[in-house]
């Protein structure tokens, strides 16, 4: 009977795997690179329509192959020219903290809520770090993001 079971989580998990990955915008989702220190990971940025006309959006984080426990500081730095280039003109614009298990993983959660001048139609640059307590900075492409 324990056998059965297992060839239907087996059978269930290839389909999904056949149907594919659902996979976001490329141009809203971002390896994180090792700057200093070691560790990998991604960076998801989905603009919602939440707050109808102006900036709303979800970034998920994740992390690993980093040091077990460490808390990495997650910011975000914006650039008003979307021309590809983030010059972070903004600087480092706090997202919040993401600590990483004893295996060196972890991820988090974060909603940013703007106002003007994130109205509906505009883009704009963005890039996203992670620095941890121990020293090490992961950092993503730069991204141009548009306001659902």
């Amino acid at each position: 009977m324990r056998r059965i079971a297992l060839l239907g989580v087996a059978t269930a998990i290839a389909a999904l795997v056949a149907a594919g990955v659902a996979q976001a915008d490329p141009g809203l989702h971002s390896t994180l690179t090792t700057i200093t220190g070691q560790g990998t990971g991604h960076v998801l940025v989905a603009p919602t329509a939440e707050d109808q006309g102006t900036f709303a959006v979800q970034v998920t984080v994740n992390i690993h192959g980093a040091a077990p426990n460490t808390t990495f500081a997650v910011a975000r730095a914006v650039d008003l020219n979307p021309d590809g280039v983030c010059t972070m003109a903004t600087g480092w614009l706090p997202l919040g903290d993401l600590t990483t298990s004893p295996g060196g993983a972890g991820a988090a959660h974060f909603e940013v809520h703007r106002g003007a001048p994130f109205l509906s139609g505009v883009r704009f640059d963005a890039v996203f770090r992670a620095v941890g307590s121990d020293g090490t900075e992961l950092r993503s492409e730069c991204l141009t993001v548009t306001v659902k």
